[in-house]
């Protein structure tokens, strides 16, 4: 039988306690519980392109890419929490996309809490 896939995500006990010199640690905040705020924090912080359209297609869209980033080191993204409430669709998308876009762009890591 082969090996199966790596999971798509990092699961941490402590995720503010994340370290791994050999990645960029990009960190989003405790609570998000908007769509609007996720996004532009996200934007924000991995300092996307101008036409990031604010959408859930242009996040994976970006999350793919990353090719705007200087140097060619990996970006852990580490979340302290999920975003949204338990059983949200909303929450379900932002995984799903998190999930796809890390196994399409092997420089995306995704550091989620146990």
């Amino acid at each position: 039988m082969p090996p199966s896939p790596p999971l798509p995500f990092r699961l941490v006990e402590q995720p503010a306690e994340f370290c791994d010199a050999a990645l960029q640690v990009v960190r989003l905040p405790r609570g998000i519980r908007s769509k609007a705020k996720l996004l532009a924090i996200l934007a924000d912080k991995l300092r996307f392109p101008g036409y990031f359209g604010h959408n859930w297609d242009a996040l994976e869209e970006c999350l793919r890419d990353l090719s705007w980033l200087d140097g060619e080191r990996p970006i852990a993204l580490v979340h302290p929490d999920l975003p949204f409430g338990n059983g949200s669709d909303h929450r379900l998308t932002y995984l799903d996309i998190l999930a796809s876009a890390a196994q399409a762009n092997p420089r995306l890591v995704v550091v989620l809490p146990k």
